[in-house]
């Protein structure tokens, strides 16, 4: 019998144990999962509505059953803190060692945290675990405002949060507009004007320099001499991954983190794979469930031995509803493709944006930004990604067709 150890009990650990037992049917393969986390896998995309349940059971991808009835050993609150590779064993924290034919690293990745002077006083979170929010939920209760480090995707999700708590609540962005990555500055001011409205306070183009207080936190004093008195700090400046583990064993590394994986998402020992936030495939760590999900599959058909599945990177599309409002990014979002063609329609009175990218020859779509109303935005990405013909009148992509 073949034993398949998986590290990191996160959404694409979970996503490789289904995809593997659903097609190894015909294959005798011992499956077990190590999770540092009490818990079986949880939503993380979703980790906001935390704060509206308080409900664990909501966000768990499936209950410790499910592990159960699929003959998986899903083994919580454990630690890998070594992987010998000549024996094929790992270790735990605990001190437990198991042997493997096929290591699957899942180990996800940890909260970005900036060195600011100042960061380690009480009063400062990361938002990242159920245990962070809990954190979170606790010191609010004697909290009248709050402030949110870092203008992104996870950034906007916790400043709902705060909101949630009923928390004055700010959001403080390095660059000079939300979401930089997946935005133009037309949609990311749409954004920044919807979320106001919602009575969360934007501010852009601030750097922390320190955080200042006598043991908790009281104030931010930012570089332009400008500072903001906050109760409390969440930090969601991004990701780096959790590849510890490398330094056990002399596996090999990114220069910004991530096990280097080829396109089987093999690092360099043959016997062990790498997905999700846990992986570097050509230089790139995909901070995204998508990507994670697609590499997940690649390794279960290398293990059943088909074979022919390869990844060979992602497209960064992604739609959210980030504190009620529709946020669309697909393709070429922000029109890099040389002699690409924009086409944009705002509407500040109804608080929408489109914008789609062509090609210089106007045949195809290459990708674009929707804020205030996605529904079209399936549509739009089936024909980027398949390179569907466009109408005569591209502009009917977002505007409808009008008639005469």
């Amino acid at each position: 019998m073949e034993k398949v150890i998986v590290i990191g009990n996160g959404m694409v650990g979970y996503k490789f144990c289904e995809k593997l037992r659903a097609k190894a049917t015909d294959r005798e393969i011992s499956l077990t999962v190590y999770g540092e986390e009490p818990l079986p896998a949880y939503d993380r995309v979703h980790l906001s509505e935390y704060f509206e349940s308080q409900s664990e059971d909501k966000l768990l991808m499936a209950p410790r059953s499910w592990y159960e009835e699929h003959a998986i050993n899903l083994k919580t609150s454990q630690l890998i803190t070594n992987i010998d590779r000549a024996n094929k064993t790992i270790t735990t924290h605990t001190g437990e060692s198991e042997s493997y034919d096929h290591l699957v690293l899942a180990t996800g990745s940890s909260a970005m945290v900036p060195s600011i002077k100042g960061v380690d006083k009480k009063g400062v979170f990361v938002y990242r675990t159920i245990e962070d929010l809990d954190q979170i939920i606790s010191y609010a209760k004697n909290a009248k405002s709050g402030a949110v480090l870092g203008g992104g995707l996870l950034g906007l999700e916790a400043a709902k949060a705060l909101m949630d708590l009923n928390l004055e609540t700010k959001v403080i962005e390095f660059a000079p507009k939300l979401m930089p990555r997946q935005l133009d500055d037309a949609g990311s001011n749409m954004l920044k004007s919807k979320i106001e409205s919602l009575g969360i306070e934007i501010l852009l183009n601030k750097n922390t320099k320190e955080i200042h207080g006598n043991g908790k936190l009281d104030q931010l004093e930012f570089t332009d001499g400008t500072s903001l008195e906050t109760d409390m700090l969440v930090i969601s400046c991004g990701i780096v991954s959790r590849d510890e583990l490398a330094k056990t064993c002399g596996l090999e590394t990114g220069n910004r983190g991530g096990f280097i994986v080829n396109e089987q998402m093999q690092t360099n020992d043959p016997a062990i794979y790498a997905i999700g936030e846990a992986a570097n495939y050509n230089g790139m760590v995909y901070g995204l469930v998508a990507p994670g999900y697609d590499m997940a599959e690649t390794v279960v058909d290398q293990l059943i031995g088909e074979k022919t599945k390869k990844f060979s990177g992602a497209d960064m599309s992604t739609k959210l509803k980030l504190i009620g409002v529709d946020v669309g990014s697909f393709g070429d979002a922000l029109g890099q493709t040389e002699g690409s063609i924009p086409i944009a329609f705002e509407d500040k009175n109804s608080g929408v944006y489109k914008r789609i990218n062509l090609s210089a020859d106007k045949k195809k779509l290459l990708g674009g930004i929707l804020v205030g109303d996605a529904k079209d935005y399936s549509m739009l990405l089936q024909i980027t990604q398949n390179g569907m013909a466009i109408p005569p009148n591209p502009e009917d992509l977002i505007l409808g067709s009008r008639g005469a």
